[in-house]
């Protein structure tokens, strides 16, 4: 059992939480290279040195982000795995759902998630690398263990094949205007679920 979070490290996430959600606010409005600190600190309602003292520069709230991006990932997967269903019917549930969200004209959202990318790619640590991969790998076993996927080729290449594909698509949509993301989530589920789905005989 956790124990119970005091009362000045709640208020530090929900200040953090603040931040973030200003900070995001005005990435999308007003792209990521324009915005100040000054407006994202107004925009939390917060003093302009208490910033320093949750993100030492602008650049951590896009580390931040793309660490939020990875647990969004890693809690879709483990949430997936828990429900009856096919491979077919999981991964075009997760494919599919990705799309829904990526799909956008607003160029600023696609450039905030490609500073993102960059972020997740460039700067983050190896465990946070390890941990987007863990989170595949997971799901993979689990979905062996059900018999969902096929269990003659190792977890660790099909759930670099999957995860490597998520990524891919979403690497596509950011640098595309015109890149089909759903129809093209679409067809990668499929592809991948007649590959990953026990083998017959």
């Amino acid at each position: 059992m956790e124990a119970p979070i005091g009362r000045r490290e709640r208020r530090r996430l929900e200040v953090r939480a603040r931040v973030l959600e200003a900070a995001v606010a005005l990435f999308e409005v007003r792209g990521y290279d324009a915005t100040t600190v000054a407006e994202i600190c107004e925009g939390a309602d917060i003093a302009y040195g208490t910033f320093f003292n949750h993100f030492p520069e602008k650049r951590d709230v896009l580390r931040m982000l793309a660490d939020r991006a990875v647990e969004s990932v890693a809690e879709r997967l483990e949430e997936l795995v828990k429900q009856d269903g096919t491979i077919d019917e999981q991964l075009i549930q997760l494919f599919e759902g990705a799309a829904e969200e990526y799909e956008t004209d607003d160029r600023l959202h696609r450039d905030l998630l490609g500073k993102i990318h960059a972020i997740a790619y460039t700067d983050s640590p190896e465990d946070k690398d390890r941990r987007y991969h863990s989170a595949f790998e997971r799901y993979i076993t689990e979905s062996v263990a059900r018999g969902r996927v096929r269990d003659d080729v190792p977890v660790e290449t099909l759930a670099d094949i999957v995860a490597s594909m998520v990524f891919s698509l979403s690497l596509s949509w950011v640098h595309f205007e015109d890149f089909p993301i759903r129809e093209r989530s679409l067809a990668a589920a499929n592809f991948l679920a007649a590959s990953l789905r026990p083998q017959k005989g």
